[in-house]
């Protein structure tokens, strides 16, 4: 699908999509004709009309993300529009959904068939199917312009982040930095510092001088403050939207389709940890206090918290880094994936986007299944963070198997100038953080493309598996296998190991307590429409229960907030709480009858990973593990005791 990347990959993406979309519409209305639709006369084509939908956008989303510019953005744009007309008139299609009634009354039906019927006859509920014809007019208006506003706060993000430099002159005002990290900021006159993740997050934690630490500080947290109207503009429109499909606010609308209940369960939850973790939290930040020995602003915590846990341990994290060169990591993550799931990984030729992009074709027992695209290194013109884009959905079509496709995107330094990729052993967890959502996608053996991968898991299980794999990346045996040296080529000690697991637990209840504090943010921000002043108002109150240093007035993190306001966790950011129980729980098991015990390994594939989204994600665990999960694992895998 990529050739050497050129604007000619995304020429007529537009008009194509377009012919799909009326290609799929006029396939609709053809198979509504049947008088006695099942699921493979009726379903499964209109499946195959998605998948060529999809597999059209993915190269105009994912270049907008990985390889943005002007053109990506204006094409990315004008899809919107296309793809948000096209889901609703499909959620509203009601004989679309006489038809699918039709094919739920089948005895027959298969775990995952039955699964997919009632998935998408839930998705026509929260489309308004059932309204009059004027309401569900203004339902597709919202949509579209939810969509929209949702790429803007992503677009506003990206380019403000972009566009911030500071160029720094004097040397002294470089001290304390890496110089693993200083190579990546060294300019022909001295260094620039951006808001870009690898650069911000070394000077924010490394960097001496405090005054250009918060004006870094202060222009991360007021990045985009035009997203203040894009906010109130969709809170006011989710509101809208959760009243006229039959819910009371928005929270009660995302919850439909999730493992939660209610609002109040979730915020029963947030409550628990809150207040489980308040009092260590309080300890914590106020033994930081003390060994800052001056007033602990917000733009000290990071340099404070990393000098504060050299003191307590001894632990440079820069001792690690030419542990985990950046290769190594990754062919050593592959083959602890072989030893403990049988996987392996063949590099492979193939066209991509960037350079640095790695290609892998996947296998288990000798049956080729999947393959996954690894874009690791950080871009300007690349978004932040780091996630797992699901390119293709394993499914069958025409009776034939249709193989799975992921991506994995993330931000680590750049080999430059004869230095290699370095990475901070939080790095590696990211890693195989979204190794983790990669194997829940390309792993399923589901036929049915809406319940197969990470499709039709519910949001606040999603994070299962990702959260699950990288608890492996703290134990000794899983390192030894890949943290080198890259020069001497020595096993990372066994005594920086036990450190790293030491330090796992340093100010544990510190980030849980942020955590905390954002899920209740999230949750209680999606009761009713808020203004930017109501939704600034709210994160107040929330702070003042859970925030233990004085955020600055300037501070409009919220504008920043993407996965909430251009993602995909509105009124779901609590889910990474909700799954870690899980997640903690399963991990507790390996480390009882040992982490590369193959028979609980191959459970947990057969299992979790090969249902994919095809049945109900709680079920599928208490199979797994015989019990539903607690927050007992979790903080006792955090240190914090009852």
């Amino acid at each position: 699908m990529f050739a050497a990347y050129s604007p000619d990959i995304l020429k007529n993406k537009d008009r194509q999509i377009k012919e799909a979309i009326e290609n799929a519409k006029r396939l609709a209305g053809e198979l509504c004709a049947q008088p006695a639709p099942t699921y493979d006369s009726f379903m499964k084509p209109l499946e195959k009309a998605g998948a060529e939908i999809s597999r059209l956008f993915f190269p105009v989303g994912h270049l907008n993300s990985v390889c943005n510019s002007k053109e990506t953005q204006e094409l990315y744009a004008a899809c919107i529009p296309l793809l948000s007309d096209y889901s609703t008139w499909f959620s509203q299609n009601a004989d679309i959904m006489k038809a699918v009634k039709k094919i739920a009354e089948a005895d027959d039906l298969s775990t995952s068939r039955r699964k997919s019927v009632e998935d998408t006859l839930r998705s026509f509920r929260l489309g308004g199917v059932d309204l009059p014809a004027d309401k569900k007019q203004r339902v597709k208006e919202i949509s579209l312009a939810l969509s929209e506003l949702g790429n803007a706060f992503f677009q506003n993000l990206l380019n403000a982040t972009a566009a911030y430099e500071l160029e720094i002159i004097d040397p002294a005002d470089m001290e304390g930095i890496p110089e693993s990290d200083l190579a990546g900021m060294k300019t022909e006159n001295g260094w620039k510092l951006t808001l870009q993740m690898p650069v911000y997050i070394a000077y924010m934690t490394h960097g001496r001088n405090r005054e250009i630490r918060e004006k870094l500080y202060r222009a991360y947290c007021t990045r985009a403050p035009e997203n203040g109207e894009v906010i109130e503009n969709t809170m006011r429109l989710r509101h809208e939207l959760a009243q006229l499909t039959g819910f009371s606010g928005y929270a009660e609308y995302s919850l439909a389709s999730k493992d939660a209940e209610s609002p109040a369960d979730v915020l029963k939850l947030l409550e628990t940890l809150l207040e489980r973790v308040k009092k260590p939290a309080e300890k914590e930040i106020e033994e930081l206090k003390a060994f800052f020995g001056q007033e602990l602003e917000s733009h000290d915590l990071m340099f404070a918290s990393e000098q504060y846990k050299k003191h307590l341990y001894g632990f440079d994290e820069e001792l690690y880094r030419p542990y985990f060169e950046k290769n190594n990591v990754i062919d050593g993550m592959i083959r602890f994936l072989g030893e403990v799931f049988s996987l392996s990984f063949e590099r492979v030729e193939a066209p991509v986007w960037h350079k640095s992009v790695a290609v892998y074709d996947i296998s288990r027992k000798g049956h080729g299944f999947a393959r996954l695209y690894m874009d690791m290194e950080t871009r300007k013109e690349k978004r932040d963070g780091a996630w797992m884009n699901d390119w293709v959905t394993r499914h069958t079509e025409d009776g034939k198997i249709i193989p799975a496709t992921a991506v994995i995107a993330a931000n680590f330094p750049a080999a430059k100038d004869g230095r290699p990729s370095l990475l901070r052993h939080r790095d590696v967890v990211t890693l195989f953080h979204e190794m983790g959502h990669a194997l829940h996608h390309i792993c399923s053996e589901v036929d049915e493309a809406d319940v197969s991968g990470i499709n039709g898991v519910e949001w606040d299980a999603v994070e299962f598996p990702s959260q699950f794999l990288e608890l492996f990346a703290y134990e000794e045996d899983v390192l030894a296998i890949f943290a080198r040296h890259y020069q001497t080529g020595e096993i990372i000690p066994a005594e920086m190991v036990d450190k790293l697991k030491e330090v796992r637990s340093y100010h544990a209840a510190l980030v849980i307590l942020r955590q905390v504090e954002l899920g209740m943010f999230d949750m209680l921000i999606h009761r009713k429409p808020c203004t930017e002043a109501e939704v600034q108002k709210i994160l107040d109150t929330v702070r003042a229960k859970t925030s233990l240093i004085q955020q600055p007035a300037y501070n409009k993190f919220q504008n920043g907030f993407s996965h909430i306001f251009s993602g995909g966790y509105a009124a779901g950011y609590y889910s990474y709480k909700w799954a870690e129980r899980m997640s903690a729980d399963a991990f507790m098991e390996f480390r009882k009858h040992g982490i590369f015990n193959r028979e609980l390994a191959d459970r947990y594939f057969d299992i979790i990973l090969k249902n994919g989204g095809s049945r109900r994600a709680m079920e599928l665990y208490k199979e797994f593990i015989g019990r539903e999960p607690g927050i007992d694992a979790m903080l006792e895998l955090e240190g914090i005791k009852a």
